[in-house]
């Protein structure tokens, strides 16, 4: 696939861009946080950027494609870091601040990193001393990020950042990102200039982002769909990003701040979905009219709760990261909030596409026009539409490879006759006629059933989603042993309830519920049993049974875009299903993030 780029590299990108703005009081980023609210305009991000650069080549020795490690939340120093490192010439690896030290030690170790950004929101002060007394020992150049912004009081004295730039190619390794790549372990992906350039400049043909759009998100920056659509692709369209983790006040933000494009996950939408249906059910049960638009005309209800929130600007909603459950998706589109649900790998650099057709919800829609797609079975031959098979993406905007790992890329990545490189993503789906994709499930997570079955657990948790009383569902392999003796594998379905909603049902508060967990289960399970009946895509096969559900009273664990950290809950199913039969109830510690990333 032989593409012509706009910009020769990152660096060249962000001169561009921030020379191109309008004025250059615009802001560019703003980081409303549970602990932080800051502004930084497209005039300040240049003159912190080039300074902090300067101060990088000048002071700390840093030089072209170095590796410098950036550990901090989300906040308008990260940006001035980021840029400041490329336009040095060196390579940020962006690490997850919710690592613990040695975490961050050993990402530092795999990838060779010369210096450390550490931020002063990192974790504890002994975890940053342990960190910089690291850094140190080893002969990294430690850089703290404190209070006072980075750049400002710098050195400003002339450096010949110009001939740096020259240096910089197309196929350098533009940033290291660190993630569980495609078959679970930690890795260290390698994406360069021209792969992140790519998939910015087909995302943004793609989703026609100006200048007038405010791009409204709760992705972290270190994670790939953060760095690109959050924090690059407002920069590239001379628009303006907001980041948030104020996850309860959604609505207020999109209403305040003239939000035209809102990007979050699942779990928050579902949310969205579930108070807007319970709304209004209960303003139906005393309105005949209502009861009647909402059936008949959707649409007219669905503006009137546009106008009343002040969502008049909102374009769409974009959800990323997992999959997107199929009444959520119904739900706002038939009263005419538009829903996109897209899909990536970090691999990818992350964008391949969205779906923005009402008559092909399910899908994740075509690619962007910088990447190529195709099905194929377990010897790599291209399968016809509508044949389920393996997920592959490629073109320019496939990674460069896992980091001092050639075994784990050319496990991932094969290339054709036309030497075209192909990414093996581990996701099953298939395309239909028109070359829509349609996501299945992920390859490793399959659960073979006794009678030689197939069940992809998402494809059960997206329907299960739907019960009333079920805020968080995860579908697990356990082990059973059959009548003669044999272990088989089975699954069973972890529900994390919905404690509003049981509470507003029985009339009773949490805690009284939580000793009697034969209750909880009882209504847990009949809300299941009635949303199974009703499903009609479910096989006989892929439905749960009473004795298959165990109750979490906590949210699952998860990662920092969100996910359910899935194989932490495999493993443990596993394990106790080698000693203990299948239990009802868990008061187990989910070992949650600090935000409820479910609240809006």
């Amino acid at each position: 696939m032989e593409i012509a780029l706009k910009h020769r590299n990152l660096i060249d990108l962000f001169e561009e861009s921030t020379l191109r703005v309008a004025s250059p009081d615009k802001v560019c980023t703003e980081i409303l946080s549970a602990d932080r609210h800051e502004t930084l305009t497209f005039g300040q991000l240049r003159a912190q950027t080039h300074a902090f650069a300067h101060r990088l080549a000048q002071q700390e020795g840093i030089g072209p494609r170095d590796r410098v490690a950036l550990v901090s939340k989300n906040r308008t120093d990260w940006d001035v870091a980021l840029w400041g490192v490329l336009l040095a010439g060196a390579v940020p690896v962006l690490i997850d601040p919710e690592r613990g030290p040695q975490g961050v030690i050993a990402h530092l170790e795999a990838t060779d990193a010369r210096g450390l950004i550490l931020a002063d929101d990192y974790a504890t002060r002994p975890d940053r001393e342990e960190l910089t007394s690291y850094a140190e020992t080893k002969g990294l150049r430690v850089i703290p990020m404190t209070g006072r912004p980075l750049g400002e009081g710098d050195c400003r004295e002339p450096h010949d950042l110009g001939s740096i730039h020259k240096e910089i190619l197309p196929d350098d390794t533009a940033v290291v990102l660190c993630t569980s790549g495609t078959t679970g372990d930690p890795r260290e992906v390698e994406l360069t200039h021209a792969n992140l350039i790519a998939n910015l400049e087909g995302s943004l043909r793609r989703v026609d982002l100006g200048p007038r759009d405010v791009l409204g998100h709760i992705l972290p920056p270190h994670h790939s769909f953060g760095l690109t659509v959050g924090k690059m692709l407002p920069l590239l369209a001379a628009a303006t990003g907001i980041y948030t983790n104020r996850y309860r006040e959604v609505a207020d933000l999109i209403r305040d701040r003239r939000i035209t494009i809102f990007i979050a996950i699942p779990a928050l939408f579902t949310t969205l979905a579930r108070k807007l249906e319970d709304g209004l059910d209960r303003k139906k049960r005393d309105s005949a009219i209502l009861r009647f638009l909402d059936r008949h005309f959707p649409r007219c209800v669905g503006r009137q709760i546009r106008r009343k929130q002040g969502w008049t600007g909102l374009r769409f909603f974009l959800s990323g990261a997992a999959p997107m459950p199929r009444w959520v998706l119904d739900t706002l589109w038939r009263r005419g909030f538009r829903m996109y649900e897209g899909y990536g790998t970090t691999e990818n650099s992350p964008v391949y596409g969205f779906n923005e057709r009402l008559e092909k919800l399910g899908s994740v829609g075509r690619p962007i026009d910088t990447l190529s797609v195709k099905i194929v079975d377990e010897e790599n031959r291209t399968l016809a539409p509508h044949q389920k098979g393996e997920i592959c993406l490629g073109g320019p905007c496939i990674m460069k490879g896992y980091y001092r790992n050639p075994q784990a890329t050319e496990a991932a990545i094969r290339t054709d006759s036309e030497s075209v490189r192909w990414l093996h993503t581990g996701d099953l789906g298939y395309l239909d006629e028109d070359g829509y994709l349609y996501i299945t499930g992920r390859k490793k997570y399959l659960i073979i059933l006794p009678g030689g079955k197939n069940v992809n657990p998402e494809r059960v948790e997206t329907a299960l989603s739907q019960a009333r009383f079920v805020k968080e569902v995860l579908v697990v392999p356990t082990r059973r042993t059959d009548p003669d003796g044999v272990m088989e594998e089975t699954m069973r379905a972890l529900v994390h309830p919905a404690w509003e909603t049981l509470e507003d049902h029985t009339r009773r508060p949490k805690h009284e519920l939580l000793s009697e967990p034969h209750t909880i289960k009882g209504l847990v399970w009949e809300s299941i049993r009635c949303c199974q009946s009703e499903n009609k895509h479910l096989s006989g096969f892929e439905r749960i049974a009473a004795h298959q559900l165990e109750i979490h009273e906590n949210e699952f664990a998860k990662t920092s875009t969100g996910k359910i950290r899935r194989e932490q809950y495999i493993d443990l199913a596993h394990l106790e299903a080698k000693h203990t039969p299948v239990v009802g109830y868990s008061h187990r510690p989910s070992h949650t993030r600090d935000q409820d990333v479910t609240a809006v």
